[in-house]
């Protein structure tokens, strides 16, 4: 045989092994804009592509399709675009990252490689989930693979950012900074994920966040939101247990408060159902309207619904509310604001206070009702300041069929209702000094009572009706 002809048959050979190796996927195909361009409306990935960490848009309503490949190393860009899967193995690779508007009614968070271990950080997947949702069209997104999702803070730099903040003179004519700032877009970075209006979210996996030493974030941060359901039977964890304390600033006044895991600013219609949050460096779920100096439109929040949920550990906490039409019914709330997870005032399971309401009297508390919950080892189980006006004329908030194990704390509050309650004690600190009033008590029994404290609740016209009282003197 000659050496042409060797060089033809070594030609032939390669040819053939290519074609193996680019069949198998093992050499994947790169993608380019053309050939999405080309395509029409329709984009099917058979085998295996990669388009080198290129943006690449498809078109309007174009539908990309997999039919038992993937792609990997892409921006990939949705305008209007919609998504078929077909099979069960994961679709895109762990060098993707998912951008602009999808018309997607499900997404599966199967469709994604995965690597297990807290070396593998899950924002990125977590975004391109939360990117095939849209606030105008609803999309149920499923978190229900066995894994668990460790996810950050991506920012990283001074923990005491907060002396940062600009002074002001309050009422008494002390100066304090003005803490709303971190609010504000100037501190958008402390902001890690946000879910679409009219999105479902099933977890019935684990999001475990990584520790920081910045005692601010917002693991779900929800500005305006509505049609929002947050379900399953899974975990969503902030980092308090392995909060790192390596700032010159740690200590008894560290900057912790702002630690939230759902932050939901004046959202409307939020469901809560079945799932566990815990381990909130400041409070796991605060739903509030807006207080906030520059809003535009209105500032009230309207419409939740909590049920089943379990809130366990919030280092300052558990839930606070601010807002209309509110059922929180058969949850459970355990270890808030004690001192072994470093417990931060005001300590509670639970907190009915809208903040600013006497700026804003539209934000506070109205047809607010809790039934049915339990409480297991809290610093107080209820606490509230300012749940509504002393003007507002009604009861806004109910509580009932609830036995408490650790004291309720009433602070300056108004229109509030115990029914149907153990109370375990009223916390006799400074605050029940402060005037509260329109406090009813309805067939509820009191398990230690200090009668002093009775005399000072009469005398600001509360109301108790078929109760029973425990003479046993508080601690």
């Amino acid at each position: 045989m000659g050496i042409t002809e060797h060089k033809r048959v070594f030609c032939v050979v390669f040819c053939i092994v290519f074609s193996i190796i680019t069949a198998s996927g093992k050499n994947p195909t790169i993608l380019t804009q053309k050939m999405l361009d080309k395509s029409g409306a329709t984009f099917v990935v058979k085998g295996d592509y990669t388009a080198n960490d290129a943006i690449l848009y498809l078109g309007n309503q174009q539908e990309l399709v997999f039919d038992g490949g993937r792609i990997d190393h892409v921006i990939l860009v949705g305008r209007h675009s919609k998504l078929k899967v077909k099979g069960k193995k994961p679709v895109f690779g762990k060098n993707v990252i998912v951008r602009g508007v999808w018309d997607v009614e499900e997404a599966h968070d199967g469709w994604f490689e995965f690597e297990e271990g807290r070396g593998f950080v899950a924002n990125q997947l977590i975004k391109n989930m939360l990117a095939f949702s849209n606030d105008s069209l609803f999309c149920h997104l499923y978190f229900e693979e066995d894994r668990t999702y460790y996810f950050e803070l991506p920012y990283k730099g001074k923990a005491n950012f907060g002396d940062e903040f600009t002074f002001h003179y309050n009422k008494d004519g002390k100066i304090k900074r003005h803490y709303l700032e971190v609010y504000g877009d100037n501190y958008s970075f402390l902001r890690i994920f946000t879910i679409p209006s009219r999105t479902t979210l099933t977890i019935n996996n684990t999001l475990q966040m990584l520790p920081t030493n910045v005692g601010a974030y917002f693991v779900f941060w929800e500005y305006d939101k509505e049609d929002v359901t947050i379900e399953g039977k899974g975990t969503i964890a902030g980092d308090n247990k392995e909060h790192l304390y390596t700032s010159p600033y740690a200590g008894p006044k560290y900057y912790g408060e702002w630690g939230h895991i759902f932050r939901c600013f004046k959202c409307k219609n939020f469901v809560f159902r079945g799932i566990t949050v815990r381990d909130a460096f400041g409070d796991c779920i605060i739903f509030q309207g807006s207080h906030l100096p520059n809003e535009y439109g209105s500032r009230f929040a309207d419409g939740l619904l909590m049920e089943d949920v379990k809130i366990i550990g919030a280092r300052r906490n558990g839930v606070a509310i601010g807002a209309r039409n509110v059922i929180i019914r058969n949850c459970h709330f355990e270890n808030c604001g004690i001192k072994t997870v470093k417990g931060t005032a005001p300590r509670s399971a639970i907190d009915f206070e809208p903040d600013k309401v006497k700026s804003y009297p539209e934000i506070g508390n109205q047809n607010v009702l809790m039934e049915n919950c339990t409480f297991k080892n809290n610093c107080f189980d209820v606490a509230s300041y300012n749940n509504n006006l002393n003007d507002y004329g009604t009861i806004a908030t109910t509580i009932k069929n609830c036995s408490f194990t650790a004291p309720i704390k009433i602070h300056n509050t108004y229109w509030l209702r115990f029914e149907n309650c153990i109370i375990s004690s009223v916390y006799n600190g400074r605050s029940i000094k402060f005037k509260s009033k329109h406090l009813e008590f309805k067939d509820s029994e009191f398990e230690q009572w200090d009668f002093s404290i009775r005399k000072k609740l009469t005398k600001a016209h509360h109301s108790f009706v078929n109760c029973k009282f425990n003479t046993k003197k508080q601690k």
